[in-house]
């Protein structure tokens, strides 16, 4: 009567290893496609995230320029002023904001006057009112925020472009959602490819597997080889990957310039260690969980064969 292991002890799981390491390289050239395929796969989602990245940068520059510009009535004391000032600050969606008192208005817009007019603002005579130029977390709470803007005493008016902050929330909206999308098209085709590539291997293996089970070998005996394949397959891949994104990105920026300030692209220094964290965890996972959904399904398929 056949015994059947009961657990794996620390020999036995280094042999594993070892096993998973070994049995990786006399199945070289299946695993060298799986990891082609993988690398691909996660150049494209790496390439996905830097596009949103870059686009989430780009309307946040444009936020930033999207500004609300608010009047205060010109009666205002300065304590009053500093008061209305206290009032705008307490408002959650306000990211800045900027106090433009009315000689500085003047100092800084008064260059469109005519010389004499602009000599007859000066000192009391100055019609100009004090103002705070704000910039909103989001731009999806805009019509709120301005409720609340124009709710507080000693405004006079808010000034802003409605139709640009509607047409920026919702371009980042779709942007959002395609990326997010594509990312998640791609990791499944990547899971899809390895669940296949690691069923070829197990087929071609079926006598050794058939001979583990026959003489006791439990599950995660007979499984614990091909994770530990799997686990290097993702992890060749994301190395490999996060090379060659590296390399690409650089390659990309360094041929194309950009003039327009809004429009200078996110630096890969800054997302190197997502991007690396990202490409090594998410190989790893995805040639983990393929060994472990084809190791499944062919246990299951054959557990009358072998009992």
């Amino acid at each position: 009567m056949r015994r059947r292991q009961r657990g794996l002890n620390t020999n036995q799981v280094f042999y594993l290893i070892r096993e998973g390491f070994r049995n990786t390289w006399q199945n070289r050239l299946m695993a060298l496609a799986s990891v082609g395929v993988l690398v691909c796969c996660l150049l494209l989602t790496g390439f996905s995230y830097l596009l949103y990245v870059n686009v989430e940068k780009m309307f946040q520059n444009a936020y930033e320029q999207n500004v609300v510009a608010v009047y205060l009535d010109t009666h205002l004391t300065d304590a009053q002023v500093e008061k209305v000032g206290e009032h705008l600050r307490e408002i959650d969606n306000i990211d800045k904001m900027r106090f433009l008192s009315k000689e500085e208005f003047l100092a800084q817009y008064g260059g469109a006057l005519e010389e004499d007019v602009l000599s007859s603002f000066e000192g009391d005579n100055n019609p100009l009112p004090d103002t705070y130029i704000i910039t909103m977390k989001d731009l999806a709470l805009f019509e709120d925020t301005l409720d609340r803007i124009e709710a507080v005493a000693g405004v006079e008016e808010a000034s802003y472009d409605a139709d640009t902050a509607a047409i920026l929330t919702r371009v980042r909206s779709v942007t959002l959602a395609l990326g997010g999308g594509i990312i998640v098209m791609l990791l499944a085709v990547s899971l899809f490819i390895i669940v296949n590539t690691i069923k070829l291997t197990v087929h071609n293996r079926r006598e050794e597997i058939y001979i583990m089970k026959w003489v006791g070998a439990t599950d995660s005996y007979v499984r614990f080889p091909f994770v530990v394949e799997g686990l290097l397959v993702g992890l060749i891949s994301g190395a490999v990957g996060y090379g060659l994104i590296a390399l690409l990105y650089q390659a990309i920026m360094d041929n194309l310039s950009f003039d327009n300030p809004l429009l200078q692209p996110v630096s890969f220094d800054s997302q190197w260690l997502p991007l690396l964290f990202g490409f090594l965890v998410g190989g790893m996972l995805v040639g983990v969980c393929g060994s472990v959904i084809s190791m499944n399904k062919y246990l299951k398929r054959e557990g009358d064969v072998y009992a």
